[in-house]
């Protein structure tokens, strides 16, 4: 039997640990982390390099594994399912922005934002209502048949984000989303995030910049891979 979470979170990790290991070292990434985040909670993750951010968004994400400890994602006991099944939760229910873009430049705009539906098998004619309502409201609708080289920085993070929001996912991880941007492409993405979660999206965002931290509802710090607030600190604010 799977083991459940009856609890309301969208996640729930609790004492996750992520080691790396060489022939002769034992290096914590995460070090006994707990949290929750709930459905349509928007939060930032900081903390300095080496803090373990990047390891727990890729476990967030379903792309790694913990060393030890539990995730929940919607109830589920994540390390109680098969690699298969993972990999049909997160293709189902997760998206990513991450900061070099990740376009296929060989793609259009329209054909980017377009592959993650071929890959879920819709339809041709449902593809092309999705793929346009994204691409306008990213405000890139008009930019449908330039391709990645043909846009600017903040052109090709619109695109990306309307590729992550295309397959109507539960939760959207975003990796230093304004990384490579200007500070007005920057604050172009951000407020761009903060309406998607103003419409509903869950968003985990990791960033270094305080400005992008303060568009969510409330920051992770982490610190050696653990978090600097309690989750029960955060429940009693």
């Amino acid at each position: 039997m799977i083991a459940t979470d009856t609890s309301e979170s969208l996640i729930r990790l609790e004492q996750i640990y992520k080691f790396h290991f060489t022939d002769t070292l034992q290096t914590a990434a995460l070090n006994g982390l707990d949290l929750t985040i709930k459905s349509g909670e928007f939060v930032s993750i900081m903390g300095p390099s080496g803090s373990g951010k990047s390891t727990l968004l890729n476990i967030l994400g379903m792309i790694d594994k913990c060393t030890r400890g539990q995730y929940y994602f919607k109830g589920q006991a994540i390390n109680a399912l098969s690699k298969r099944k993972v990999a049909d939760l997160r293709k189902s229910n997760i998206s990513f922005v991450f900061q070099s873009f990740n376009l296929i430049d060989e793609l259009t705009s329209f054909e980017n934002v377009e592959l993650p539906l071929i890959y879920q098998g819709v339809s041709r004619q449902e593809r092309r209502a999705r793929t346009e309502a994204a691409l306008a409201e990213l405000e890139m609708l008009h930019r449908r048949d330039h391709y990645p080289a043909q846009l600017s920085g903040g052109q090709q993070q619109r695109v990306a984000i309307a590729r992550a929001i295309v397959t109507k996912p539960t939760l959207i991880l975003a990796d230093e989303p304004t990384g490579n941007l200007d500070s007005e492409n920057s604050r172009i993405v951000m407020e761009k995030l903060q309406e998607l979660h103003k419409n509903g999206s869950t968003i985990v965002m990791v960033t270094h910049a305080q400005s992008d931290a303060n568009y969510a509802q409330r920051t992770v710090e982490l610190f050696d891979g653990n978090i600097l607030m309690t989750e029960q600190e955060y429940a009693a604010l």
